[in-house]
């Protein structure tokens, strides 16, 4: 089992890195789950692989994608593009994709590449805003990496704690249910021993 340091560890050399996948999208709904701590910058990028094609995004917070859990709707028309969001809980978030009821093709192909952490632009427009040179903009890029890091730290050690308690009580429930099924059997034993006595002196056999 990982710990929280190897974790986190794990966590700082994949900030940055992307998740590409490829998707034939039709108009069933497409779902898929990721879990993420707060604060955790991600960016949808994407780029459609046929011409003329638009694709709906839509982005919930937990794992079964219902309606009243919805945190935004995108529809996709250029041929590129990509949308930032940050994470405002920990947990599980769900993004689909599907083409409208009205669209002329079957199935588009559509590719989309996740990122976590922030991406150029905004460090670019950072620089702009603050006028950072390149070594201020740097270490800003390091603590933010920094920031990611013990966030998923925190995040691992708080599902570390989840699962000991969960551990704990079903440890719990195993000791606890043998001496119960005794005290059941001790209980069906004098009963039957009472009513046996009862039979006996009804009969008159004792």
């Amino acid at each position: 089992m990982f710990t929280s340091v190897s974790c986190a560890f794990i966590f700082l050399v994949c900030v940055g890195t992307a998740s590409s996948l490829f998707f034939l999208v039709k108009t069933e709904r497409s779902c898929f789950t990721i879990e993420q701590p707060r604060d955790t910058p991600m960016v949808f990028s994407y780029q459609m692989l046929d011409k003329g094609a638009e694709v709906g995004f839509d982005l919930y917070y937990g794992a079964l994608a219902t309606q009243d859990q919805q945190i935004m709707h995108k529809v996709f028309t250029e041929p590129s593009g990509h949308i930032d969001f940050v994470a405002d809980n920990d947990g599980f978030y769900s993004y689909c994709l599907q083409l409208p009821p009205t669209a002329g093709e079957p199935a588009v192909r559509f590719e989309m590449v996740l990122n976590y952490g922030f991406d150029s632009d905004y460090y670019e427009k950072l620089a702009k805003k603050y006028d950072y040179d390149a070594v201020n903009l740097q270490v800003h890029k390091l603590n933010d990496m920094l920031t990611l890091t013990l966030n998923e730290a925190d995040y691992q050690k708080h599902k570390e704690v989840e699962y000991h308690d969960v551990t704990e009580k079903m440890n719990n429930a195993t000791l606890w249910w043998p001496v119960l099924q005794i005290i059941i059997l001790i209980l069906a034993g004098v009963y039957q021993v009472q009513h046996l006595k009862a039979f006996f002196k009804q009969n008159k056999l004792i």
